[in-house]
C-alpha cells in the first residue's frame, strides 16, 4: 500500500538549476518550508516566486534522512506567499530511499 500525500513542514534548501525564463536565478539558493509532500512531487512555499518549467536541485535534512532530490517547478500561485508544486524527477540521487518513505507494509 502506498500513502498518496503526507502533511509536513520542514525546511527544504533549494539550488536553482536552470531557469530558461529568468537566467539570473541560475545558481540562486534559497530555503524554503514544506506544505506536503508525496512520492513523486512535493508542495512547498517559498519567499521567492520561481517560474514554471525552473529545474531545482533540493536538500531535506529530515531527522532519519538526508534526501538529495532534483525537480521541476510545475505551477507556482502567490496568495499572500509563493507556492510552488514540484515534480521529482525519477533519476534524482536519493529516489529509492525517498520512495520508501510513502510505503507502508501490513
Amino acid at each position: 500500500m502506498r500513502l498518496d500525500r503526507i502533511e509536513r513542514d520542514e525546511e527544504v534548501l533549494v539550488d536553482v538549476i536552470d531557469c530558461i525564463s529568468q537566467p539570473g536565478l541560475n545558481d540562486t539558493s534559497f530555503a524554503c518550508r514544506t506544505v506536503d509532500v508525496s512520492e513523486t512531487g512535493i508542495k512547498m512555499s517559498s519567499d521567492m516566486s520561481i517560474p514554471v518549467n525552473t529545474i531545482v536541485a533540493l536538500r531535506l535534512d529530515l531527522p532519519t534522512q538526508l534526501y538529495r532530490l532534483e525537480a521541476e517547478v510545475r505551477w507556482n500561485q502567490v496568495n499572500g506567499e509563493n507556492t510552488l508544486g514540484l515534480l521529482i524527477k525519477k533519476d534524482s540521487q536519493d529516489i529509492g530511499a525517498w520512495s520508501k518513505m510513502f510505503q507502508l507494509d501490513f
